[in-house]
C-alpha cells in the first residue's frame, strides 16, 4: 500500500474532531518526506497535529465544543466530546465495545462508555 504524499496548502477531506464529520481540512506543514505533521480545518479552525500518521494533538476553537461526555452514552471514532475534568477531547479508538480512547490537547485517556 502506498502512503500518500502531502504539501503545504494542500486540501484534503478528513475527520473534524470539532464539527464531529468529515471536512475540508488546509495541510499547515509536512515532512520532508511528505507525511503531515498539521492541518486546520477549513469550516471551524480547528487545528490537528499528527506524528508518524497518528493525529497526537487537537486545538479545537472554543466556539465549536464537543456534547458533553456521559458514561452511558456510546462514542464512535473521531467524535468530539467535553469532559468535565479533561476537557474538550476527541474519541481516537473504541476499545472492547465498553471503552475509548480519547485525545485531550496533547495526552490520551481511556474513558469508559455504554455503561447501564
Amino acid at each position: 500500500m502506498k502512503i500518500p504524499k502531502y504539501e503545504a496548502g494542500q486540501t484534503v477531506e478528513m475527520s473534524c474532531s470539532a464539527c464531529d464529520s468529515d471536512q475540508p481540512h488546509t495541510v499547515q506543514s509536512v515532512t520532508k518526506l511528505g507525511k503531515m505533521t498539521k492541518a486546520m480545518c477549513d469550516v471551524c479552525e480547528t487545528v490537528s497535529t499528527f506524528r508518524r500518521g497518528k493525529k497526537v494533538s487537537v486545538d479545537i476553537n472554543k466556539a465549536k465544543a464537543g456534547a458533553p461526555y456521559n458514561f452511558s452514552q456510546k462514542y464512535r471514532k473521531g467524535q468530539a466530546i467535553m469532559h468535565p475534568t479533561f476537557g474538550q477531547g476527541e474519541v481516537t479508538n473504541v476499545v472492547d465495545g465498553q471503552k475509548i480512547d480519547v485525545l485531550f490537547g496533547d495526552d490520551v485517556k481511556r474513558l469508559i462508555h455504554g455503561q447501564e
